[in-house]
């Protein structure tokens, strides 16, 4: 039997895909596997993103997609971003705030690695680490054709502080390159200050804050409101990369 025809081994390939994207899990997380298996609308759509092959590598050819975030961002929405834009032409940054020097009455401790890489997160679980292809001071809005800000509590919570995300932020959305964000990642641009007035989406117990911030708030996977574009939830991811793509090439 042609292995492509059998259901079963379909199905078992695609988990192996699918797990290619993880690392072994013991605590609460957010699985891509059964994110990519459940038996809904979104999550069948994002079990084609992640898991077939690209039908055309060189669509977003000479396009630059930044992905800005720090550590605690959510695996599936950076790893699923990047594989995708990836395979499909782009070249994607991962940006970054430095992490710098921390009073000692914090009591904080970051490993040397936080030099140069985020620690991804699968809800409450570490995952692994991921290189750093530039820092925030390093880049500037010229560099890029599109900006992603993904979830994960701890990413967008410190990602906020920080008033080079925040430029960065407001600065592509203001010159009207596609600005993304999944999740939490809105968390950066209300304080940014650039939903006020404007239509947005995101993780279903944050609507508060964008309904603060000014936002008129929309349950939807996807919220496309001129050049802003914000999802709820890893399922959603590839109505926003849809909705990246079709402005980029537009």
């Amino acid at each position: 039997m042609n292995p492509a025809s059998d259901p079963d081994s379909s199905r078992s390939a695609a988990i192996l895909r699918a797990q290619t994207l993880m690392t072994p899990s013991l605590v609460p997380s957010i699985s891509t596997e059964l994110l990519t298996t459940a038996d809904g609308e979104l999550n069948r759509e994002l079990h084609r993103f992640l898991l077939e092959p690209a039908t055309n590598p060189a669509l977003l050819q000479g396009k630059r997609v930044a992905i800005c975030c720090t550590n605690g961002v959510e695996e599936v929405e950076i790893t699923g971003a990047m594989r995708w834009l990836s395979e499909h032409g782009a070249t994607v940054h991962v940006v970054s705030p430095r992490i710098g020097e921390f009073d000692p009455t914090l009591g904080l401790r970051f490993p040397t690695q936080c030099a140069t890489h985020v620690l991804a997160i699968r809800l409450m679980e570490n995952a692994g680490w991921l290189k750093i292809d530039r820092h925030l001071d390093q880049v500037k809005v010229a560099d890029y054709d599109a900006c992603i800000f993904p979830g994960g509590c701890w990413n967008p919570d410190a990602l906020r502080a920080d008033p080079l995300a925040r430029a960065f932020v407001r600065g592509m959305w203001e010159v009207g390159k596609p600005t993304c964000a999944i999740c939490h990642g809105q968390w950066v641009m209300v304080s940014a200050g650039i939903l006020k007035g404007r239509k947005a989406t995101a993780v279903w117990n944050i609507h508060t804050d964008l309904a603060n911030a000014g936002a008129t708030v929309l349950d939807e996977p996807c919220v496309v409101d001129g050049n802003l574009i914000t999802a709820r939830f890893p399922y959603d991811l590839p109505r926003m990369i849809q909705a990246l793509v079709k402005q980029l090439l537009g």
